[in-house]
């Protein structure tokens, strides 16, 4: 039915956040823009866009407006979210933050990202454990390790990805500070379309700041 990509959602990979960022966030950044732009339009797996995605959760005022396509910054972003009535102040409010960092990614790379139903093509922003290392960005869990590698070894192992463990593995995400709400979405929605879904041909499987980030790209039909 179409493909599907899987990014990093660390706010951190965003061009113009980490203003002391190394040559390799760079190169980390161009492959996921790299894999973003595989296809022309994506869908998140959402009912509806924010009307404004942007990094104002963390203190930066940047971000998208998506009913124009228009980015923002400075006064423009703050005086854009000034402008939203309730409702949509509401599902602003309401968007994962991984959501806004596919928004922003999209953007980025210059292509169409809409929610359900707008592409047959599913992109599926991740945060795998930021406990699983005694450097990590929280403080280890046990098991969280372990915990990535079976959820990288799901979706990379064999010709093609075992659903059923895969959301098995999704639910265990919180306890293991992993987010990967927006993955079990996207893979509940291709298991009600009764869609067989190949494995991840990974771009990037390496640590970011002591979490492990994946990137990459596969189909369902």
């Amino acid at each position: 039915m179409g493909a599907f990509a899987i990014i990093p959602a660390a706010p951190v990979l965003l061009e113009n956040i980490d203003r002391s960022e190394t040559a390799r966030m760079a190169e980390l950044r161009t492959a996921i823009r790299d894999t973003v732009r595989t296809r022309t339009d994506w869908a998140l797996p959402i009912e509806t866009l924010p009307p404004v995605a942007g990094l104002g959760g963390w203190g930066i005022d940047h971000g998208v407006d998506t009913r124009t396509g228009r980015l923002l910054s400075g006064s423009d972003w703050v005086e854009t979210v000034d402008t939203l009535t309730t409702d949509e102040r509401r599902l602003a409010e309401a968007a994962d933050p991984a959501v806004i960092v596919a928004i922003l990614h999209a953007h980025a790379a210059g292509v169409d990202i809409g929610p359900l139903g707008s592409s047959e093509n599913l992109l599926l922003p991740i945060d795998l454990s930021g406990a699983a290392t005694e450097d990590a960005p929280l403080a280890p869990i046990d098991g969280a390790s372990e915990f990535d590698c079976a959820v990288s070894e799901t979706l990379t192992s064999g010709t093609s990805i075992d659903t059923e463990r895969l959301l098995d593995l999704c639910d265990q995400a919180e306890a293991m500070a992993a987010s990967l709400s927006v993955l079990a979405a996207g893979f509940r929605h291709a298991v009600d379309q009764g869609a067989r879904v190949s494995t991840l041909e990974p771009v990037i499987d390496e640590r970011v700041h002591e979490v492990r980030t994946l990137c990459g790209t596969g189909l369902w039909e």
